[in-house]
């Protein structure tokens, strides 16, 4: 199996998981310079940028499956760096597309985002919904979304996409939203966040990477595409509470809208209908959020 974005987040637990199933991976882990998580003894870790022809090629050669989880993963640096998201999302994609048509890789399982939803007009949102990206990075998403889709149409390739939503767990981004919460529960005075009104689905680490081994395998997934998420919407403001009782502190929670997105670009309410992926892939999440909490919590009290 081939897997992108292997240094990251979601990417090394991906690689983790299938290493432990017996899988042989190759792990493009990086574009050059960046920093990766650390990946089982067994994996080589290739750098190289995600447009590199010459090493996509080499990597897509044999390989039955590829699980493209590469590029910048915040919604917040996209308004910083728009051409660069592009770049990377849709013509890193575009790019890995055509080195897995050229070896006759079967299945493409593209990792896209819920932010491609943007406001949904339905809740829980179906993945019937029309796309509406309210960020350079949710733009990225979408576009890389259909040249996935084309391929498929046009080179008989088998592309799965599979939306996560608020994905969480040991090891999350310092910049998520939940880190950010985490790290003021445990230490601050007071929690301090751009708005406490957004809600989210957020559904655990492991959950998500069972739905993106499922996809791999499913032989009824080609050609769709699946929401991963708990099905459950929980407020910042909420979150936020959660983790201080989890935290067993009690400090207070406020909100600063000088660090709010960009007017217009935020999303109120991001919910997952999961019923599709229940169907087809036989997934369902299984981590209850406290307990996912709690084992988030007791990570980031061990981290130095």
């Amino acid at each position: 199996m081939l897997v992108t974005g292997a240094g990251g987040f979601i990417g090394s637990a991906v690689v983790e998981a299938l290493v432990a199933r017996g899988a042989h991976v190759r792990a493009l882990a990086a574009a050059p310079g960046q920093p990766v998580r650390q990946l089982p003894p067994a994996v080589t870790a290739v750098f190289a940028d995600i447009e590199d022809r010459e090493t996509l090629s080499g990597m897509a050669a044999g390989a039955d499956v590829a699980i493209h989880l590469a590029g910048p993963p915040s919604v917040h640096d996209s308004f910083r760096s728009p051409l660069e998201h592009a770049r990377v999302h849709a013509g890193g994609t575009l790019a890995l597309l055509e080195a897995c048509r050229t070896a006759g890789v079967p299945r493409f399982v593209y990792v896209s985002s819920a932010e491609v939803y943007g406001h949904p007009d339905v809740d829980p949102v179906p993945e019937g919904q029309p796309l509406d990206p309210r960020s350079p990075y949710a733009a990225g998403k979408a576009a890389a979304e259909q040249f996935v889709r084309a391929y498929g149409h046009s080179f008989g390739m088998q592309p799965v996409v599979l939306r996560p939503f608020s994905v969480y767990g040991p090891g999350l981004r310092e910049q998520s939203v939940l880190a950010t919460i985490l790290r003021q529960a445990l230490h601050a005075d007071e929690i301090v966040l751009a708005d406490l009104a957004p809600v989210r689905d957020y559904c655990v680490l492991d959950d998500v990477v069972g739905g993106i081994l499922a996809a791999a395998r499913a032989p009824n997934a080609p050609q769709a595409t699946f929401n991963l998420g708990s099905g459950t919407g929980t407020s910042v403001g909420e979150l936020a509470a959660l983790a201080l009782r989890l935290a067993g502190r009690d400090v207070p929670i406020r909100a600063d809208p000088s660090r709010r997105r960009p007017a217009g670009t935020d999303v109120a309410r991001l919910v997952a209908d999961r019923s599709r992926a229940e169907a087809v892939l036989g997934w369902t999440p299984a981590v209850q959020m406290e307990d996912g909490m709690c084992r988030t919590i007791a990570w980031m009290k061990a981290q130095p």
